[in-house]
This record gives C-alpha cells, sequence and structure tokens, in this order.
C-alpha cells in the first residue's frame, strides 16, 4: 500500500477565486465553493494506478479544502483491503486500472458500503461508461481534463456528495433511533385525521392495546370506546380540532380483542398545520393499573373512616351490658351481675383484637376452628339480653368458622330485630340444607330496600350508625358464604346464609 503524500501547499487559488497563472475558475465551482460547506474532516480515498496522478490529486484537493483528508491507493485490490479496516467519508477512482477497474471496483464497494459517495474520475470517458456506472451505483462522474479547475470541481462535488451523505445516515440513524424508542415505549403514539380514524399508531399498540398497527390503521379510535366514554373523548377531540383547546388531556377506555377494557389517559395535540404531521398526535398510556390501585386506596380510606364508627357500634353492646350489669349488682349485691360485667369485658377485649383487621381487609378472617351455631348464638345474646326480645334455637350443627366474627354477627342482627320493633320481638334461629338462617317477626324489610341494607351507612334511623348489617354481610363474605334476605314469619325478615359445610353431628 502507499501512504498518504503531503505537499507544501502552493498558492493555487486566492480568496477571489483566481490563481496564481492568472486563470479563473468557471463558474461551477466559484459558485458552489462560496456556499456553506462542511466544517468536519472529511475523509477522501483516492485511488489510481498512476502514481504521479494519485499525488498530484491529493494534493490539489487538500490545498481546495482544509477539511480534506486524503488517503491514496494505486490499486483497487489495496483499495478494498484498507476499506475493511478503515472507514471513509468518499471514494475518488480512476476507471482504467489493472486488475479491477474502476466499475468492478465500485460493484465491489457497493456490496458493502450502499450509499457511500462514489466519484468516477476518469481520463477515459465515454456515454458508455457514464452509464454503466450510473446503473451501478456511482455518485458522480466526472471526466479528466487539463488544468487546475478540474480540482475544484471535483472538490466541490465531494464535498456535495459527502454532505447529503452524512445528511442521510444522520437521517437514517435518528429515524432508527426513533422507531426503537417508539417500538420500546410504554405509551402509545397515534395519529388520526379529522374524522377520528388512526392513520399511524406506534409498534406498542400491540403490546399496551393488543391490536397490531394493521389491525387498528385506518379504523375510528372512537369505536372501541362505551359509549359514556366516547361522548367526552368526542367532544374534546373535536373541540381541539376547531382550536378551542389544542391540547386535551383525557381518560377513557379503550376495549381489547379479549373484550376487556383497558383505562388510558391521552394527551392530544392538533397538528393539522404541520406539513409532514397534518393529523392530531395523541400519546396514551395505560393507567388501568394506576386507576385499580387509586380505587383500592379510595376503598381503604372509606373503609377506615368507618373504623370509628364500628367500633363505637360494636363496643355499644357489651359496654351498655356491663354498666347495666354494674348498676344491678350495687343495687342487690348478686354475683350474677358481676358475672355479667365480667363476660361484657371479655367480649370487648375480643372485639378490640378483631378490630384491628379492619382497615387493611373488611372480609378479612383470622383462625377458624369448628363450633356450634347454639354455642356461637347463645354467646352473642348475652350480649343482647333484652326484655323486648326472646331468643329461639330451633336447631342446631358443626361447622369451621372464626368464634369471635360469627358471634359479631348475631349480636348485629339482634340488635338491628330489636332496634327496629316497636315492641317484643321473637328471634329466631336454624340451620337449612346449604346453611343457617336468623329470622324475626318484627316489621320487616321492604323488597326494594333490601340491596341496600347491607351497604356502609345506610339506616333508616337518623341516630343508628348504618354499619350493622354491612358489617354483617362483610364477615359473612370473608368465610365464603353468601348472604340473602327474604320474608320472615308473620311478616318479619329472614337472613338466610349458604355455602356452610357442616359437619356431620347434629344438635337439637
Amino acid at each position: 500500500m502507499s501512504e498518504t503524500r503531503r505537499y507544501p501547499k502552493p498558492g493555487l487559488r486566492r480568496r477571489d477565486g483566481s490563481h496564481e497563472d492568472g486563470s479563473q475558475s468557471n463558474e461551477e465551482s466559484q459558485s458552489i465553493f462560496d456556499e456553506p460547506t462542511l466544517s468536519a474532516p472529511i475523509s477522501v480515498l483516492v485511488v489510481d494506478d498512476d502514481p504521479d496522478v494519485v499525488d498530484l490529486t491529493s494534493s490539489f484537493l487538500e490545498r481546495e479544502r482544509d477539511e480534506f483528508d486524503v488517503r491514496t491507493e494505486t490499486s483497487a485490490k489495496e483499495a478494498l483491503s484498507y476499506l475493511d479496516d478503515s472507514e471513509v467519508d468518499a471514494i475518488v477512482s480512476d476507471y482504467e486500472m489493472p486488475g479491477m477497474d474502476g466499475l468492478e471496483f465500485l460493484e465491489e464497494v457497493r456490496k458493502e458500503h450502499a450509499e457511500l459517495p462514489f466519484v468516477l474520475f476518469t481520463g477515459r470517458g465515454s456515454e458508455s461508461i457514464a452509464s454503466e456506472a450510473i446503473s451501478r451505483g456511482v455518485t458522480d462522474y466526472l471526466q479528466k481534463e487539463s488544468g487546475t479547475t478540474q480540482y475544484s470541481i471535483l472538490a466541490n462535488r465531494l464535498v456535495n456528495a459527502v454532505d447529503r451523505y452524512r445528511t442521510s445516515k444522520t437521517l437514517k440513524q435518528s429515524q432508527k433511533k426513533f422507531s426503537k424508542l417508539v417500538k420500546n415505549a410504554s405509551d402509545v403514539i397515534a395519529v388520526v385525521n379529522e374524522s377520528g380514524q388512526f392513520e399511524y399508531i406506534s409498534p406498542s399498540c400491540e403490546r399496551v392495546l393488543g391490536y397490531s398497527q394493521a389491525d387498528l390503521t385506518g379504523t375510528v379510535a372512537f369505536e372501541y370506546m362505551p359509549p359514556e366514554d366516547r361522548k367526552n373523548a368526542m367532544e374534546a377531540f373535536f373541540s381541539a380540532v376547531e382550536g378551542e383547546n389544542e391540547h386535551p388531556t383525557i381518560e377513557f377506555r379503550f376495549e381489547s380483542p379479549d373484550e376487556e377494557w383497558i383505562t388510558l389517559e391521552a394527551r392530544g395535540r392538533n397538528m393539522f398545520d404541520d406539513e409532514i404531521i397534518d393529523g392530531f398526535v395523541v400519546i396514551a398510556r395505560d393507567i388501568s393499573a394506576l386507576k385499580s390501585k387509586q380505587q383500592e386506596l379510595q376503598q381503604q380510606n372509606e373503609h377506615l373512616k368507618d373504623v370509628r364508627q364500628v367500633i363505637t357500634h360494636d363496643l355499644r353492646n357489651p359496654i351498655n351490658v356491663a354498666a347495666d350489669s354494674l348498676a344491678l349488682y350495687f343495687q342487690t349485691e348478686d354475683d350474677r351481675y358481676l358475672n355479667k360485667v365480667s363476660d361484657a369485658l371479655e367480649r370487648m377485649d375480643t372485639l378490640l383484637d378483631g378490630i384491628s383487621s379492619l382497615p387493611d381487609e373488611p372480609t378479612n378472617i383470622g383462625e377458624t376452628e369448628q363450633i356450634s351455631l347454639k354455642d356461637v348464638v347463645t354467646s352473642a345474646w348475652k350480649m343482647i339480653e333484652s326484655d323486648r326480645a326472646e331468643l329461639r334455637v330451633v336447631d342446631s350443627k358443626e361447622f369451621e368458622a372464626e368464634p369471635g366474627r360469627l358471634q359479631q354477627v348475631f349480636e348485629n342482627l339482634a340488635k338491628n330485630a330489636i332496634e327496629h320493633s316497636d315492641g317484643h320481638v321473637t328471634v329466631e334461629v336454624g340451620t337449612t340444607d346449604e346453611g343457617f338462617y336468623f329470622q324475626d317477626d318484627g316489621p320487616g324489610i321492604p323488597a326494594e330496600e333490601r340491596d341496600k341494607v347491607f351497604k356502609s351507612g345506610y339506616s333508616t334511623e337518623p341516630d343508628h350508625t348504618g354499619l350493622g348489617l354491612n358489617i354483617v354481610k362483610q364477615i359473612a363474605l370473608g368465610h365464603g358464604w353468601e348472604i340473602d334476605i327474604t320474608d320472615g314469619k308473620d311478616g318479619g325478615t329472614c337472613f338466610e346464609f349458604s355455602g356452610v359445610t357442616f359437619q356431620p353431628s347434629v344438635y337439637s
């Protein structure tokens, strides 16, 4: 291989374009040279089998442009070897060379460097050679002439070719980077027309929405939304198209291929005035998990608000029992009233232990054990005992449950029956094939009210918390049971619990 040859720069060209020999550059070279050019170094590989020609070409090019860094080779084979290990910005090659001519050299270069600027600079030119060079992908074709003007022309054409090559290369790299970013982005980027049709949607749509680009392109975005979300989205979109709000942000649900709803937050921008975009740009992200978490937090917050009321509601019964029993003991000094105080205090302790789980999970049930329906109902009745109520246990069976929470169920049901009865009330508890029931002969609950009574805070009495029956349902669900309200005896109310698995033993 030959090395780059550098010579002292002769005074070939003045700033006005004239040369020391008095000649002037032609109009083409002067006008191109006077335009702003690349300032970054330009690596040029000059290939010619004549050592004197490569020396002159190298020297004149470097004098024409300070940014040129010229490497020379005297054969196409050596040039290809150089290209295997080094990068260049442009190639200048002769046509007639032994072993491999300029066109064959060009063909080999194009195998690895499809767009690298390649100028065929030859002393033997013809239309057929030029035509063949063009068909093989030559960048430019220039015939050698006498005089130094040809080097100015060559320099200008190299600069322009490299400028286009670098711009194209940069653009492709940017496009590649943009494509990779868009493909792997967590957001979906789309362009819709004035009718809301997808004209473009990023590849991330398949990962986020479940559809391919082909599935969505040409379809109307609003068709994938439920009616209640579609109206708001269309109003925001057409308002933005008309210029009233050019940067809307909305939330809506989007139906996936498996008919599930994906909640999206979309930010839009009106870019119909942009010649390249000519559409409405939408950037959407999946906030389904976020919305689910927000709903969960909201439910927890609402439940936390009820904790104080729950404590007040559930502790009121044993507190009243303890206070009334203590008053009776002071009046009568009968020890059985102290036993009631002791039972009430023990019940309060149990309730406080159970309340600690309420803020995290209303249906949370602790360790279960085999219990008797009759035993739990009797324990609950001790906390309720009233001269206005009578308890009848028709039959009893054993099953798995958390005793403390189940006792809470019967306490709340009994208190609810007494509070909503004007006079004496009879409570009956027994089993069914699928579970057990609790019914009273009070005024009953109208059919239209039965779906409401289990809601937290619902009560027909202004001084009641409306939490008792909600707690009953939560405890039932926590055990895996269902609860329904039906008509009881003599117009009263019956609460039926189903899904209970009984043990074989039966108590009457």
